[in-house]
């Protein structure tokens, strides 16, 4: 599991091969998943939520109905 160091310094460094970012959960979950897979299979990575694409971190609230959602989108996998 991540700190709060830990995502501040990949924040801070940007995204990459291994690390992308979402201000928010995309309509679509299905999103998520494709990039969790891709990650999964290359050298892996971190999704960070709730961070934009000029590395502010925003913070973000998922609900039950959205957590639930990526669930089981990522189970379908």
């Amino acid at each position: 599991m991540l700190n709060i160091e830990d995502i501040k310094s990949i924040v801070q460094s940007g995204e990459g091969y291994n690390a992308e970012f979402k201000i928010r959960v995309p309509a679509k979950v299905k999103e998520l998943t494709e990039e969790v897979c891709a990650f999964s299979n290359a050298a892996g990575g971190v999704l960070l939520l709730g961070v934009d694409d000029n590395n502010v971190i925003h913070g973000i609230n998922i609900d039950n109905t959205k957590r639930s959602a990526i669930q089981n989108s990522l189970n379908d996998y």
